[in-house]
Formats: structure tokens, C-alpha cells, sequence
């Protein structure tokens, strides 16, 4: 994907994709990005809460918005 984060599989990596005059520029790192961390750290909250709820409407909610917070950070392990 252009102009975000993603994992590489190839190169054991994050990789940033842009274009810069047409031609694609890529930025590598070894460590998670700030948005993916952001959402572990999301997930994680989330996590404790759903552990503390007895509501059960209270509790699908929470898990709805994990699966969101997973289904991003997927989206961003499953793009290279």
C-alpha cells in the first residue's frame, strides 16, 4: 500500500511506501511504527476493560471495537 506503514515479509521489515515524482520511495525500519504500537497499546486497554465488564451489550461493543483495532494492524502485517 502507498503512503502508509506495512510488513514485509521479504525483508523481515516495516517498509514506507510514497511516490515521489512518479516513482515509488521506500523507507525501511525494524521497529513497529508509531500507528501500529498505538493500536497494540488500544488493543491492550481494550482488552482490560472487556476483562471488567458484566454488561453484555457493554461487551460486545468492546469486542467489536478489538476486532476493528485487529483487523488494522492485519491489514498492515498482510500488505508486502
Amino acid at each position: 500500500m502507498i503512503d502508509r506503514w506495512n510488513w514485509s515479509e521479504r525483508a523481515q521489515k516495516w517498509v514506507y511506501v510514497e511516490l515521489k515524482d512518479g516513482k515509488r520511495s521506500y523507507t525501511y525500519r525494524k521497529t513497529p511504527p508509531e500507528e501500529f504500537q498505538n493500536l497494540n497499546k488500544q488493543l491492550k486497554e481494550l482488552n482490560q476493560q472487556l476483562l471488567c465488564v458484566e454488561n453484555h451489550k457493554n461487551n460486545i461493543e468492546l469486542f467489536k471495537q478489538m476486532m476493528t483495532l485487529s483487523q488494522k494492524m492485519q491489514e498492515m502485517r498482510n500488505s508486502c
